[in-house]
């Protein structure tokens, strides 16, 4: 499978919030953040699937291998970002 990778960035002027499915994992985004998937997309198919609940949500299904899916927010490790929100 060939290793993917797809970013999603936070363009607008306060939060949006990315669920990757199916664990589920949850991300608040400020203005200008990043959240990077990688993982061994499917050989043939949609690599991703995006579902917008509303012009703040977003749902992520990634397609194919997700044993490594690597999770990055700004480049970064996500560990401890997930469902960790500064909005309500």
């Amino acid at each position: 499978m060939p290793r993917t990778q797809q970013t999603f960035e936070n363009d607008k002027d306060g939060p949006i919030y990315v669920s990757v499915e199916p664990w589920p994992e949850c991300f608040e985004l400020e203005p200008q953040d990043k959240l990077t998937l990688v993982w061994n997309a499917p050989e043939i198919g949609d690599a991703v699937q995006v579902n917008f609940i509303n012009e703040r949500e977003l749902v992520v299904w990634p397609n194919g291998d997700l044993n490594d899916l690597v999770i990055l927010f700004n480049g970064g490790s996500s560990e401890g970002r997930s469902w960790t929100f500064k909005h309500r």
